[in-house]
């Protein structure tokens, strides 16, 4: 049985159950006499998880307590119907070495990770594009005595001993057993899982800002206060769409801001629009199929996460900004290896950040060939079968010999081969 460990609130937004949806629907998908279930710390995201199929435990904890929940977890875990071990995949930045050693005695362990870290679990995944370059990172380091490096090792032996260094005291048994990394594992919803044909138009006219499940710094705010300042933006008649993610505080704000009075149901969810603003504004609510919004627009102004991956999945040029240091290294990643503009840290620079992605959505409206760029780079970064890889590799981890102990070194499986 496949369990997972996942919170979604005002506070940390949906990111993680997102993308742990995904997988458990390609894990439904692959043996459907067992779909997964859920474990949440409170009633939050209940709904949310329900009404795509699957059951939710919710334990009435802390989320931000994970020892503090352990007697919970571990008691419903004892009380499950289940003859084998199970296996529980974990997505919470507040887990940490002593919450996975305590999980280890209970069921085989898998865990989502974005920082480098190298958990002692039996599976690890970091499908952000720049993990592959942390591979050193979830190495276990040899068992050497030596204190100092030595001249008369060989280069690849050195590189270990640097490995070493780097892991600050770790010791044997601590590693994850195997590890995933790059975007090939991107757990991408059914949706983005598709082929989608997606043209880059003449003229920028569907401009949309995400800021993820609960834009805790309002964000959208700011942006749309800039782009509704500028006089070349209003001029060129865009039409900006906000989402406002189920977490969003600052949703009511929004509308009593730019006047957004008239609420209808569009599609398949709620749209306020407004009536007085220099730049069209559409709020939307409650949308079920960002798929279809996304493949309206001409540009998406989005923060790093999941949506990164889903609007590459579509080819839809985009400008990236970030809230919180985790997600500072897929922002900056993506300005490394792409040409989408990285506007920075809102969280820390508010206001040159809503500049940046200002002059980034201004290059975007004026440079089709640009955007036709854009376009042809980011297509080449997902293919929409990350999930179902994830679910397989989830699978093989509940057939291993629960008896056998840590590797020396972690099997790694990357984007630029496997080790």
């Amino acid at each position: 049985m496949l369990y997972i460990r996942a919170d979604g609130n005002t506070e940390i937004g949906m990111g993680h159950v997102m993308r742990c949806l995904s997988v458990a629907e390609a894990a439904a998908d692959i043996a459907p006499a067992y779909p997964p279930v859920f474990i949440t710390a409170d009633e939050g995201c209940r709904t949310m998880i329900e009404d795509r199929g699957f059951r939710v435990i919710v334990l009435n904890t802390d989320y931000s307590d994970m020892m503090g929940e352990f007697p919970v977890i571990e008691r419903v875990l004892r009380e499950q119907p289940d003859k084998d071990r199970p296996v529980v995949l974990v997505d919470s930045y507040q887990a940490g070495r002593e919450y996975y050693l305590a999980l280890q005695k209970l069921a085989k362990v898998a865990c989502f990770e974005d920082m480098g870290l190298a958990y002692p679990v039996d599976l690890l995944i970091n499908y952000n594009i720049y993990a592959p370059a942390l591979e050193g990172q979830y190495i276990a380091p040899t068992n050497r005595r030596d204190k100092e490096p030595n001249q008369a090792w060989s280069e690849e032996t050195n590189r270990e001993w640097d490995i070493e260094q780097n892991l600050k005291g770790r010791t044997k048994g601590q590693y994850p057993k195997k590890v995933l990394l790059g975007a090939r594992y991107a757990p991408l919803r059914k949706a983005f899982q598709e082929a989608a044909e997606y043209t880059v138009r003449d003229k920028v006219t569907d401009v949309i800002i995400t800021t993820g499940g609960s834009d805790p710094h309002f964000a959208a705010g700011a942006f749309a206060n800039v782009l509704c300042s500028d006089t070349m933006i209003a001029e060129q008649g865009i039409h900006l769409h906000i989402i406002s993610g189920p977490f969003n505080r600052f949703a009511d704000v929004l509308k009593r801001r730019y006047q957004c009075d008239i609420v209808r149901e569009w599609q398949d969810h709620k749209i306020a629009q407004s009536c007085n603003s220099v730049v069209p504004i559409t709020i939307h609510e409650n949308v079920k199929d960002m798929r279809s919004l996304f493949l309206q627009s001409d540009v998406v102004i989005t923060a790093t996460g999941s949506t990164i991956y889903e609007v590459s999945s579509l080819g839809v040029p985009m400008i990236v900004f970030y809230f919180a240091e985790n997600q500072r290294q897929g922002a900056e990643a993506l300005g490394a290896f792409t040409d989408i503009v990285n506007a920075g840290c809102f969280a820390a620079e508010q206001d040159a950040v809503a500049n940046n992605m200002k002059e980034a959505l201004k290059r975007c409206i004026i440079d089709k060939e640009y955007r036709k760029y854009l376009h042809r780079q980011e297509r080449v970064l997902v293919d929409g079968q990350g999930a179902r890889r994830i679910a397989e590799q989830l699978m093989a981890v509940s057939k291993t010999d629960s008896g056998n102990q840590q590797q020396k070194m972690p099997v790694l499986d990357t984007d630029s081969g496997r080790r």
